[in-house]
């Protein structure tokens, strides 16, 4: 793959690249640039977590090492999400959601290293660097700049205040050139570009995917999130996604604010090239029969002409969905006590 096919691979599916001519002087120079995504671990993943975590493939297959953080701290950190006592078990369990969700693109877990931000986060240095960083930055910027990910409610908790600075420190401590991630981290990422090189680090190239909105639709509130009831969970049963996938909002030739069609885009699609296989949506014969797509662009051009029903589209994406929760829940399943552990509620 020379450095032009690896650049269109990496950019595919991205909302922004900070800084686009920066990447590539990082592939020009670098044979095995490293990258890293973290995740604190707090609610269960969801379906918009499918986004960033199937581009980890593009990055794999373009030639970067790629680390997968299951960030255990930043959870407690976040305003208690994940109580002291589960965050070991939920590492774990973030871990193995990561390599079932993997195997669905057929890429061997092996490719990629897996870490506990706990291994790391208590060495000297690694607090030698956060406690600079926080004397370069006010109160209200450190607030602003995490927002979009700390909950800080009207009595924000010191616990969110340090977030941001360990999140950047990460980048340091795991020797990544790349920081990777959906776009609602941007704000954490830009702080840090503006903070390492005054305290003596490279900043980072950030690459961020976009989000999925909730199944109501954007219009109706916001991106989907694991403590929304408007998700569908990796671990949700094949009726409870049919059913979620059933009362979506999706509008007969409606192409925007769509969240089917965004989860067809995003998820679904990037998911049948890596399978190398085309889209059937099964109708009965006295609706057309069935019809495959080889590209979103032509799923995306039916529908807004009305070829295609919402109902025909919903079941299609409920079957490919389940597909890939099916492995997650299966590779689960062979460790319920983990499970039952880490989320007890769950029970």
């Amino acid at each position: 793959m020379n450095l032009k096919e690896k650049l269109e691979k990496i950019k595919r599916n991205t909302l922004e690249i900070v800084e686009e001519a920066e990447l590539q002087a990082l592939l020009k120079s670098n044979k095995k640039p490293k990258a890293y995504m973290g995740y604190a671990t707090s609610g269960m993943l969801h379906i918009g977590h499918l986004v960033p975590i199937f581009k980890i493939g593009d990055l794999i297959s373009s030639g970067i090492d790629f680390t997968f953080m299951a960030a255990n701290l930043h959870a407690y950190l976040d305003d208690k999400k994940a109580p002291w006592n589960l965050l070991d078990a939920r590492a774990k369990i973030y871990i193995e959601i990561i390599k079932a969700v993997l195997s669905v693109l057929g890429i061997n877990e092996s490719k990629i290293k897996m870490v506990k931000g706990s291994d790391f986060e208590f060495s000297k240095q690694y607090w030698l660097d956060i406690l600079q960083m926080s004397n370069l930055v006010t109160l209200k910027r450190t607030k602003r700049a995490t927002s979009e990910v700390v909950r800080f409610g009207n009595a924000p908790k010191m616990g969110g205040f340090f977030y941001p600075f360990m999140q950047i420190e990460d980048i340091i401590a795991l020797k990544a050139d790349i920081a990777f991630s959906g776009v609602d981290q941007r704000g954490i990422y830009m702080l840090g570009r503006e903070l390492l090189p005054q305290i003596g680090h490279q900043k980072p190239v950030c690459i961020f995917t976009p989000l999925i909105g909730n199944l109501e639709g954007n219009k109706m509130g916001g991106k989907m999130s694991s403590s929304s009831g408007k998700k569908i969970s990796l671990i949700d049963s094949k009726k409870e996604i049919y059913k979620k996938v059933k009362n979506a909002f999706c509008k007969a030739g409606e192409t925007k604010n769509n969240p089917v069609l965004d989860i067809f885009e995003l998820v679904v699609f990037p998911m049948l090239e890596y399978q190398k296989r085309n889209l059937l949506i099964k109708r009965p014969e006295k609706f057309g029969g069935n019809v495959t797509f080889k590209t979103f662009s032509e799923l995306q051009k039916s529908f807004s002409q009305g070829k295609i029903h919402p109902m025909d589209l919903k079941n299609s994406l409920a079957e490919e969905l389940e597909a890939i929760i099916s492995k997650v829940r299966n590779r689960l399943n062979k460790n319920k006590l983990l499970l039952k552990k880490a989320y007890p509620e769950l029970a």
